[in-house]
């Protein structure tokens, strides 16, 4: 008798212990520590709310509005605030990605059916900072997005047939536009986009661009572009040497 008295208190010493936990949680701690920081890890939820559990981190989760990494497996997650996404909808604080839409695939849909000349796997990976080959592979074959070979690259276009051949159209003119800047790329224009690469080692033609930002006489993206492609710079890694990628 005295063994079940002791075995009653103790369970009504835990739930009263799990009720004065729910007391002390709300989702306005998850929003606190979101507005406290650019990013947060899970351990860091679960312990603004009293050591919850990862279920019970994410039922606070759903009445808030976050967003996840795209990169680093979702670890990191972020406050969603529109003004917080540059023009592409991205958003990168220390090489940690976000997306106003959420993730990978969605992010890759929108930058090729809003672009007026698609997207190459390239230029996907230089906006997005991550590979993206798996994610484009799976949606042609899922018919989410389609593909042609322009000018030796695959071209990955808008599903809709009249929008792809806009795309298409528009993709020409730029190759004959590239075509006609490979004639005014000058060795001083190579000499300055080789020098940024020398002091800054792996640097992608966007960030060579930005780099060049202000230049007299201009040095624009398309120039870079064009150096970048007649040395095959996009196949130095960040080392100097091949990339293995």
């Amino acid at each position: 008798m005295r063994q079940y008295a002791l075995v009653s208190k103790f369970k009504r010493h835990s739930i009263s212990l799990k009720e004065k936990k729910l007391a002390f949680r709300s989702t306005q701690q998850l929003t606190n520590l979101f507005d406290s920081k650019p990013i947060i890890v899970l351990e860091e939820m679960q312990k603004v709310l009293k050591s919850a559990s990862r279920a019970t981190v994410f039922r606070y989760l759903f009445k808030v509005n976050y967003r996840r990494s795209y990169n680093y497996n979702g670890r990191y997650y972020t406050k969603h605030e529109l003004s917080r996404y540059d023009w592409h909808g991205i958003f990168s604080y220390k090489g940690i990605h976000f997306s106003r839409d959420g993730n990978l695939v969605a992010t890759v849909s929108r930058l090729v059916c809003e672009s007026s000349s698609g997207k190459t796997q390239r230029e996907l990976q230089e906006l997005l900072q991550v590979r993206v080959q798996t994610s484009l592979a799976a949606m042609v074959h899922d018919k989410k997005l389609a593909r042609a070979k322009v000018a030796s690259h695959f071209i990955y276009l808008h599903p809709d047939l009249e929008i792809r051949e806009a795309q298409l159209k528009k993709r020409h003119e730029m190759i004959e536009k590239r075509r006609f800047a490979i004639e005014v790329v000058t060795d001083a224009v190579v000499i300055q986009v080789l020098l940024i690469l020398i002091r800054h080692p792996g640097s992608r033609a966007g960030d060579v661009a930005r780099r060049l930002k202000g230049h007299s006489p201009p040095i624009t993206m398309q120039h870079v572009r064009v150096v970048f492609d007649r040395y095959n710079l996009d196949d130095v890694g960040e080392k100097g040497g091949p990339s293995r990628r």
